[in-house]
């Protein structure tokens, strides 16, 4: 899962990436910085203040507030971030603007004429004041799925071809190591023609034989994704789509995913979307997701080459029920608005995550419940993109307070902690997360 297009440039993914090779200050200090961004604020007229900034609501790029008397504009997306100490202009790497000094100006005083003694009046008995209720946590939105990929050839067990992991220590059954909370596994990739499809060279009745049982009898649901940064996928007719689709059914069986990023032609997309609006009627209750390479800055168009051809089938041949997963990784680099910075100059990989859900909402009025999130935990290829425990805490905001329909991550098999260096696809390059940390934080976060 590895390919990105930045500027018109293809970007492959490695072999740690998608490839089947087996806060802020949120104090609300009204401190000297407060006050000294009100004095930069011309004060010749008065001006209506905008609603107040609220420390827990994630405001968008252009989204206005005010504080302490100044109004603020957001440079992009942010949350916790108070705009009296976190404000600058163009170029500053700070998340709000001033706009100007508001609310109504204090009148010149008139002398208060003397007042006539009244008697003391019987003082009132001061009411118990009410006890503020606790926020309710913001829910996620139903029918939300959090299924990280798994690397069906990483750890295989070539003698059975049931998928092993040995992201606990040793290898194992994944069904063995997966966490209770965690219901859900996206088991990549098939590639090749549909009907004749492989997984790393193990055929797809041979994959389907040894796995879908198994998570039928251990309750856990999985969509089978396809394609990926190592290899395509292809079906060019309805019967062939179809009978792939039996090859890996069960009710546990959610979705199918198309990974594309190695190749396809526009035919070739074509295909596969014409597929999925013929596959729907007979599968009403399957997701069909397309899993796309994205750039995580203000810039348009964000998603890559593939990316938009997949749109453009998806308006061509009127299909509605579909989802868009964004890879938000491996931008590549800073430059050129290919992701969100952060204040050392480097991708801030949550809010570059966020970033390319609102640019694909917005550029192609996809709504936020067809779009889904794959990060790739910890080291990214793209050298100093690193996601953090941080960044999953921005992006489950973002996704439960915008309703987005699901959270995926690259990859099961990284989730255990290694030191920082090259991109592996056996460790994460992070270092502090401990084992499964990353699938623990995302459930959390969740409230799974």
């Amino acid at each position: 899962m590895n390919s990105k297009i930045a500027k018109g440039l293809l970007i492959t993914f490695s072999c740690g990436a998608m490839t089947a090779c087996g806060g802020g200050d949120a104090s609300g200090s009204g401190s000297a910085a407060d006050a000294s961004a009100k004095q930069a604020v011309s004060k010749a007229a008065a001006v209506a203040c905008y609603a107040a900034w609220d420390a827990s609501v994630a405001y968008t790029g252009g989204a206005t507030v005010s504080y302490n008397g100044v109004n603020y504009v957001a440079n992009w997306w942010t949350q916790g971030n108070n705009p009296s100490t976190n404000n600058g202009g163009s170029g500053s790497g700070q998340p709000w603007t001033i706009v100007a000094n508001c609310g109504t100006p204090t009148p010149t005083p008139t002398p208060t004429p003397t007042p006539t003694p009244t008697p003391t009046p019987t003082p009132t008995p001061t009411p118990t004041p009410t006890p503020t209720p606790t926020p309710t946590p913001t829910p996620t939105p139903a029918g939300f799925v959090f299924s990280p990929y798994k690397d069906g050839n990483i750890n295989l067990n070539w003698n059975t071809y049931v998928m092993s992991t040995a992201v606990t220590g040793s290898a194992q059954p994944v069904l063995s190591a997966l966490p209770a909370k965690l219901t859900t596994l996206t088991w990549a990739f098939a590639t090749g023609a549909c009907g004749s499809e492989t997984w790393g060279g193990v055929s797809g009745s041979q994959f389907a034989a040894a796995n879908v049982q198994p998570f039928v009898n251990a309750g856990k649901k999985y969509i089978v994704s396809t394609g990926g940064a190592a290899g395509s996928f292809t079906c060019t007719t309805d019967a062939a789509f179809q009978n792939f689709i039996k090859t890996y059914y069960s009710a546990n069986m959610i979705g199918v995913d198309f990974d594309i990023e190695a190749g396809q032609t526009q035919d070739d997309i074509n295909n596969l979307v014409q597929r999925v609006v013929a596959a729907q009627k007979v599968y009403p209750n399957l997701r069909f997701s397309f899993t796309l390479a994205t750039l995580g800055g203000n810039v348009s168009p964000s998603l890559g080459y593939y990316g938009v051809e997949v749109m453009q089938a998806i308006k061509t041949y009127g299909l509605t029920k579909y989802y868009i997963n964004l890879m938000a990784m491996d931008y590549g680099s800073p430059a050129g608005g290919n992701c969100m910075t952060n204040s050392s100059g480097a991708c801030d990989m949550g809010a570059s995550a966020v970033q390319s859900a609102v640019d694909l909402h917005t550029q192609y009025g996809v709504p936020y419940s067809q779009i889904e999130v794959t990060p790739m935990i910890g080291g990214n290829d793209s050298a100093n993109e690193t996601f953090s425990i941080a960044d999953v805490a921005t992006l489950t905001s973002f996704a439960k307070q915008n309703g987005l329909a699901g959270i995926h991550f690259w990859s099961f098999d990284r989730d255990n902690d290694c030191a920082p260096g090259s991109a592996s696809p056996t460790c994460n390059t992070y270092g502090t997360a401990g084992t499964l940390g990353f699938t623990n934080a995302f459930i959390s976060k969740l409230g799974l």
